[in-house]
């Protein structure tokens, strides 16, 4: 065997003492058979080991035979135990530990099996299993021996299959239990199957030959030994022969078959060396002298095994390599979703002040728009949350100028038949509860189907229509002439800040859904940014509850910020600083003018400075009765104003409301979770939440056992 076969066998043999055959596929030989097949007989031919018969110990678990070449002649014993077993299970076969066999005859092995068996819980031979004892076992039992004579080889022995439960020893779900190990085994890619069988029975009814079939349906992995020729009756040995030599049909695999003659029970008392020798003999007999000596044997099966473990090993090596790096990084990565250790309430806080800076960073960016600055912002648009709110805010700002009066203005026109037309037709009435006739009204946004929480936070505003397509005029001349009192060339004081609140009736509406859905945007970032800090799913939720206590109250806080910016603008004082609100009145009160002339007849002078000419006559003639100056000027004061308060409004609520309470304010919801929040909790409320659940530790120490395991074959391997 070359030296650099030799290395790489011995690191696979050491990746096995990690126990990495239960996380990766490792190269291996593995023996399978039912319990009556001869197994045990075909091991001790291919180790010279003394295998105890008929005990049954040594199928209550798998156990691997290792020779190494070395200087010193050594054998010991171990069990490798399986990881995931609790502590009690593990100390018990820790105590175990390695032994040193000076002397290594049946009755060594028959001992050395029995004290393994109790160490993993199992029923000793000759005594039934006790209620709720186990009766195999995945630990795996393993003789090492070393010498200058050996070369390196390496099998592993699992429990044979059976069809029927032995009272008191075995259980159906134990046959389930060999049969799923079997399955196990035979599943890895990189396992050299030796399925063995009787020769004396009809191969087709073996399950084992059907369980190899599955696992490897081209056959290519997969060697059968015939064991028992020398049971084959009379008559029937041709049927054996064409199986060795002969490859279709089936139960015939693409390595073939060899057979072996094993010792019968008078022989049991021979020397290996005799074993051999009967053994040579007996396939110089007819009709098994016609098997080529390739295939009949235990010395031609073990130098076939010895090639094809070899070739194995060396066509998965790097394979395994492979497969221990991808498993170190899905492990870390499912640690880091489990978090650190938080059995104290340092660990506590530390890993939930973690999490809270962390979902700072994220907010801060998602606010000031840094979108490039972390993979969640490609993720789901809902992180890209400054892009949200203002596309929100320029859709409040467009529905009120479009949605939000209660009737559109009119242009500038002669009102010359507005008082003929002061009273309008019953099923007309301008000013009756709602002032006009409407469609439908919507609705305000104020409940979000994935967030339960946030129902009743809205307090349901009075829904309003569509804006009426009555004529304003009228209406301003039906508020006008209900409105007069005894003033004296005066209008009703009261009569503008009526006209105005009326008109502006649908922004209490337009404001609470706008900051509505600004909530339910600002909730849903909230969570989504939490998911993403937090991968403990569990102390997320926990986290979430305990948000929730501050975060309602923050968002009413909005609303009602809404509703007294509605309160100001339709019900206080009608006030502006703003420039353009004379300049506007007098822009319409010239236009109007400026109609009402152009309507009159004129003609040109002659002169170099050519103008239109109008009689004086002719203009006294247009000027309209007071309550017509009246009424055009309380049109063109409302809408003037309107326009001005519209746009104040939409900025107030977009920067108070909105921007203030909301996003950037310092109670703002956006900056509740923060180290200052971990920080006032209690020790209690910190192991309440982040405390480690017993199934979180539980999987966290499998996880960082599994990943010690697989850095040390990293090291093994010089990768």
């Amino acid at each position: 065997m070359l030296a650099e076969d030799q290395s790489r066998l011995q690191k696979i043999d050491e990746l096995y003492d990690l126990r990495l055959d239960q996380y990766i596929s490792l190269p291996q030989l593995v023996v399978v058979g039912d319990q009556s097949s001869g197994k045990s007989s075909v091991l001790e031919g291919l180790t010279g080991l003394p295998f105890p018969r008929d005990s049954g110990l040594c199928t209550r678990f798998p156990t691997q035979i290792v020779f190494k070449r070395s200087k010193i002649l050594t054998t010991e014993a171990s069990i490798m135990a399986a990881h995931g077993q609790d502590g009690s299970k593990i100390d018990a076969i820790a105590k175990f530990g390695k032994k040193q066999l000076k002397a290594f005859d049946q009755k060594t092995f028959s001992d050395i099996l029995a004290e393994a068996s109790e160490c993993m819980g199992l029923p000793l031979p000759g005594r039934n299993r006790e209620v709720d004892m186990e009766s195999f076992s995945h630990n795996i039992l393993k003789f090492e021996l070393s010498g200058p004579e050996y070369e390196h080889f390496s099998v592993v022995d699992l429990p044979g299959l059976f069809r029927k439960p032995t009272a008191g020893q075995t259980t159906k779900v134990d046959m389930d239990l060999v049969r799923q190990m079997v399955g196990k085994h035979l599943s890895n890619p990189r396992s050299i199957i030796l399925a063995v069988v009787p020769a004396n029975v009809d191969i087709a009814t073996q399950e084992i030959i059907q369980m190899a079939e599955d696992a490897d349906p081209h056959g290519q992995r997969t060697l059968g030994v015939l064991t028992k020729p020398d049971l084959v009756d009379k008559g029937a040995e041709d049927k054996v022969l064409e199986l060795v030599t002969n490859t279709k049909g089936k139960g015939r695999f693409e390595l073939g078959y060899t057979i072996v003659c094993n010792r019968s029970q008078s022989d049991l008392s021979i020397t290996f060396d005799e074993r051999n020798t009967k053994e040579v003999a007996f396939f110089t007999l007819d009709p098994w002298s016609s098997i080529p000596k390739e295939r009949a044997g235990i010395a031609a099966l073990k130098h076939r095994l010895n090639n094809l473990l070899v070739d194995v090993t060396r066509r998965s090596f790097q394979g395994v390599a492979v497969d221990i790096r991808r498993r170190i990084g899905k492990l870390a990565q499912q640690l880091e979703i489990i978090g650190p250790v938080r059995q104290t309430a340092f660990e506590q806080r530390n890993h939930l002040i973690n999490i809270a800076s962390k979902f700072r960073e994220i907010t801060t960016k998602a606010i000031d728009a840094y979108y490039s600055r972390d993979e969640c912002f490609e993720m789901d648009d809902i992180f890209r949350l400054a892009t949200l709110i203002m596309e929100m805010n320029e859709d409040f700002s467009e529905t009120v100028h479009k949605k939000g009066f209660t009737r559109a203005f009119g242009g500038v026109r002669p009102v010359a038949d507005t008082l003929s037309r002061n009273t309008p037709s019953p099923d007309r009435s301008p000013d009756r509860d709602t002032g006009h006739s409407s469609p439908e009204p919507s609705t305000p946004e104020t409940e979000s189907p994935d967030y339960p929480e946030l129902t009743g936070i809205v307090t349901q505003t009075e829904a309003v229509p569509e804006p009426a397509k009555d004529d304003i005029m009228e209406w301003v001349t039906h508020k006008y002439n209900r409105s007069k009192g005894f003033e004296i060339g005066t209008t009703n004081p009261s009569l503008m800040p009526s006209l105005f609140a009326e008109q502006s009736r649908a922004w209490g509406f337009h404001a609470q859904n706008h900051v509505t859905k600004v909530i339910h945007k600002i909730h849903h970032f909230n969570y989504k940014v939490l998911q993403y800090c937090c991968n403990d799913d569990a102390l997320c939720a926990r986290l979430w509850d305990k948000l929730l206590q501050p975060l309602l109250p923050s968002y009413e806080k909005a609303l009602q910020q809404a509703s007294f910016l509605v309160e100001v603008e339709r019900h206080g004082n009608m006030m502006t600083m703003n420039h353009y609100f004379a300049e506007n009145v007098r822009k319409a009160r010239e236009a109007r003018l400026k109609l009402q002339l152009e309507a009159l007849n004129s003609w040109q002078t002659e002169d170099e400075h050519r103008e239109p000419l109008l009689r004086l006559k002719d203009i006294l003639g247009v000027v309209v009765s007071n309550d017509d100056h009246t009424i055009q000027d309380l049109h063109d004061t409302l809408k003037s104003y309107y326009k001005v308060a519209r746009k104040r409004f939409v900025d107030a609520v977009c920067l108070q409301a909105v921007d203030h309470f909301l996003v950037s304010g310092k109670t703002s919801p956006l900056w509740i979770f923060s180290p200052h929040f971990i920080g006032k909790m209690s020790d209690a409320e910190l192991h309440q939440i982040a405390g480690d659940e017993d199934e979180t530790i539980r999987r966290r120490n499998l996880l960082e056992t599994e990943l010690g395991s697989l850095k040390a074959g990293e090291k093994i391997l010089d990768i």
